[in-house]
């Protein structure tokens, strides 16, 4: 392409595309993962524990899933941008959320 700044958004939709669809599926599963444990405890704990232990355990494991699918997703979608571009392309993804 002969404009870089054209050429720029087109790279930087291309990362938003593929950063959400890592972090969807990030999402997804961590949210399966954090369900199944609590399933567990709750089954485990049920008559031990307050319901409020509950609460916070879950808050506390979707905090945890969706910190760690933004950073897997933003990493993963660099790598496969970096796969697509050729080897003497230089792309900088835009700044992070966190």
């Amino acid at each position: 392409m002969k404009d870089p700044a054209l050429e720029q958004k087109l790279r930087d939709t291309r990362f938003e595309e593929l950063q959400s669809r890592h972090a969807y599926r990030y999402l997804f599963h961590g949210c399966v993962a954090v369900t199944s444990v609590l399933a567990l405890l709750l089954a485990l704990f049920k008559e031990d524990w307050p319901g409020a232990v509950f609460l916070v355990l879950s808050a506390a494991g979707l905090t945890l899933v969706c910190t760690v699918s933004i950073y897997l997703s933003r990493r993963c979608a660099f790598e496969d941008m970096r796969a697509e571009l050729p080897h003497d392309a230089d792309y900088i993804p835009p700044d992070s959320l966190l």
